[in-house]
């Protein structure tokens, strides 16, 4: 055994007594030729079993901070020898001589990114707006969307192997362009709860249908549109006006509601909006709030919304999922700070 198993077998050794005393006996159960064989895989067992429960985690997270299922539960295999293909189907393998857990850990990622991230929406959005999604929801997941200094070192490292994997799409300047635009969104909670929301009911929506070139060439737009609303300041700059807050075109109907400073604001002029938005064709509105903000959101705003569904529009409207999770500190703030993004869709533009 390398240095590695001898550690993990001392920790066995000392924490799971009985454990052991129960392979021991499988083992010779299995025959004496096989004894030998069985030991030597036990720690490779376990680092796989420490592997996928890593990745299980990262994944787990992801599709709890979206609400949808991006990404399938992990069926990890490390081995080092080639398997038939046939065993590939819906499985991770990961061919390894050496345990090196953040290399290990990246190509779980990436062989899970390419097995099912958005494979409803991928035909029918521009194929490098694809790649550059794909390469940021990698990133996030590894990440968890703090800057690299402020990971740890199994994360930085996994990051490096990550990096390296996608050096092919990262030289292609469309999609580095669209890597740098979607960087700014994911600071601006745009990224998890807005663009990666509307792209997955996008692909529930087409089933069945043909891609377009009008659908491809709007999902870019949209991307710019959630750009422009994530650099605010500078677009107020150079457009001496404010970004808009609807997009409403043939596959993208949206409309962002942003809840800031309701001491200051009566928040009927929120519930204003929201009419005002519908009115004028939005399917999908997202309501995002920080902070003290997010208690606003889930109670006075909730209620509005199910009130007014129900009563002024038949119920076609219905609030899809609210979704809550941590601002990184990295956004020049003390302390992770609470946000919240309320979903309010129309029936006919659900997933």
């Amino acid at each position: 055994m390398n240095s590695i198993q001898d550690i993990i077998w001392d920790f066995i050794s000392s924490q799971y007594k009985g454990i052991i005393a129960g392979l021991i006996i499988v083992a010779l159960a299995l025959g004496g030729k096989k004894i030998l064989s069985f030991l030597k895989n036990i720690p490779k067992s376990i680092y796989k079993l420490g592997m996928e429960r890593k990745v299980s985690e990262s994944v787990e997270l992801m599709n709890k901070e979206t609400g949808i299922p991006l990404f399938p539960k992990i069926k990890l295999k490390i081995v080092n020898h080639d398997i038939p293909p046939e065993e590939w189907e819906k499985k991770i393998i990961i061919f390894v001589k050496k345990e090196n857990k953040p290399f290990v850990y990246s190509n779980i990622i990436l062989q899970t990114l390419d097995k099912s991230f958005l494979r409803d929406s991928k035909r029918h959005i521009a194929p490098h707006l694809y790649d550059s999604l794909k390469f940021m929801t990698g990133k996030s997941i590894i990440t968890c969307d703090s800057l690299p200094d402020h990971v740890d070192t199994f994360k930085r490292e996994a990051l490096r192997y990550y990096e390296r994997k996608m050096e092919d799409l990262l030289s292609q300047n469309q999609t580095l362009d669209l890597v740098r635009k979607e960087e700014l969104i994911i600071s601006e909670r745009l990224f998890k709860e807005v663009l990666l929301q509307e792209l997955y009911a996008l692909g529930e929506r087409m089933i069945g249908r043909l891609p377009s070139e009008q659908c491809i060439e709007e999902s870019i737009k949209f991307i710019d549109f959630l750009y422009d609303q994530a650099r605010k300041e500078e677009y107020e700059r150079e457009k001496r006006e404010l970004p808009p807050l609807d997009f409403i075109g043939v596959f993208f109907k949206v409309g962002l509601l942003l809840v800031k400073r309701p001491e200051r604001v009566d928040i009927t002029n929120h519930f204003r909006a929201a009419r005002i938005k519908i009115r004028d064709g939005v399917l999908s509105i997202y309501i995002l709030g920080l902070g003290k903000h997010t208690k606003l959101i889930k109670g006075d705003f909730v209620t509005w919304l199910n009130h007014v569904a129900t009563k002024d529009y038949n119920s076609e409207w219905y609030i899809e999922k609210i979704i809550e999770r941590k601002l990184p500190k990295f956004q020049k703030q003390k302390e992770d700070v609470p946000r919240i993004c309320c979903i309010f869709r129309h029936k006919s533009w659900k997933p």
